[in-house]
């Protein structure tokens, strides 16, 4: 029959083994979470890099009607202006042909129509300087979006590469996750086998 010491040198040993086991099973866990996270991140990061290349190459989609959008836009502005120069002051012989110092309606009507003539060559340049500079004007804004898509896309990959690097802290750290009972389970060990020795030489 064993002796009180070898059954407890036993017991120790078999609480050595329950621990180390334990011990081993936190830091495959916490190694398993730390690799899980980081491809969670890296998808993450992979979906906005390629959600942002989509729009930046969507920006060419549907040019045709940007560009006709463009052309009016400009148009408009053009002719805004064009209007703003041509404008005559309100009082004075310049400023209406009510103002008029004749009272000819010969000489009215063709005020007028020398007004209206010049209006629509205003309107005329305005819309072919819309039209000219409607195309330079999408495509160079097209630009800049897509270097600030650029630019957000090297920013994410910025942040990946600083996960990756990352990780092998996270992975260090996580083969501390069973440290405490790894320690307590070597302890256990070395009673158990002190105390089997000693019931071994009684």
């Amino acid at each position: 029959m064993c002796d009180p010491l070898t059954i407890g040198g036993i017991a120790l040993s078999v609480g050595s083994t329950v621990m180390n086991n334990s011990a081993q099973n936190a830091t495959r866990r916490a190694r398993d979470d730390a690799m899980a996270a980081e491809r969670i991140r890296q998808r993450q990061f992979d979906d906005e890099s390629y959600g942002l290349n989509t729009q930046s190459q969507d920006r060419y989609s549907d040019f045709g009607e940007q560009q006709e959008e463009r052309r009016k836009s400009l148009a408009n502005m053009f002719n805004e202006q064009a209007g703003d120069e041509n404008r005559l002051p309100e009082t004075g012989f310049e400023g209406s042909a009510a103002a008029s110092p004749t009272s000819s309606n010969i000489t009215i009507r063709e005020q007028n129509r020398q007004l209206d003539r010049a209006g629509e060559f205003s309107r005329q340049q305005g819309d072919a300087l819309g039209n000219l500079r409607s195309f330079g004007d999408l495509l160079g804004g097209i630009g800049r979006q897509q270097g600030r898509d650029a630019g957000q896309i090297g920013m994410v990959g910025g942040f990946k590469r600083a996960s990756q690097n990352i990780l092998p802290l996270e992975l260090e750290a996580a083969n501390n996750a069973g440290r405490s009972r790894g320690l307590f389970g070597d302890i256990l060990g070395g009673l158990g086998g002190l105390a089997m020795q000693r019931g071994l030489r009684a």
